[in-house]
């Protein structure tokens, strides 16, 4: 089982009705950070975190509260992911296959449903505690 799974995606941030423009995204998963997805938007610090188990509702159906929310586009080859910030709204396109295929790769990481197995409570204690 591999430790970490990385796919690149290339993601259509909408800038406005008939703009946008496409971003490569590097989605990342780590079996150390079991419930965990990072989007990496280009290694310029600016990377989300997202809820493994929220992306993947996110395919099926609308999901999402607060800062981020994830929804299928009509004909569900697309993916849309709004990400909320102190200085807007970012709404991204996503391919839903490649999408998809990353998360199942995540999920031959660690299965879904045994995330909890895979996390060392209690050293987390232990530097909470020390903190």
């Amino acid at each position: 089982m591999p430790e970490a799974v990385a796919a690149q995606l290339t993601m259509r941030l909408i800038t406005g009705e008939a703009q946008g423009r496409d971003l490569e995204v590097e989605c990342r998963y780590e079996a150390a950070d079991p419930y965990a997805v990072q989007l990496d938007f280009g290694g310029k610090g600016a990377v989300w975190v997202l809820a493994r188990d929220l992306l993947a509702a996110g395919l099926h159906g609308p999901v999402g509260e607060g800062d981020v929310h994830i929804e299928p586009s009509g004909t569900g080859r697309h993916v849309f992911i709004a990400l909320g910030g102190p200085d807007g709204v970012a709404l991204l396109n996503a391919p839903a296959r490649p999408l998809a295929r990353f998360l199942t790769e995540t999920g031959r990481s660690v299965p879904v449903g045994s995330e909890s197995d895979r996390i060392d409570w209690d050293s987390w204690l232990h530097r909470l505690l020390s903190a």
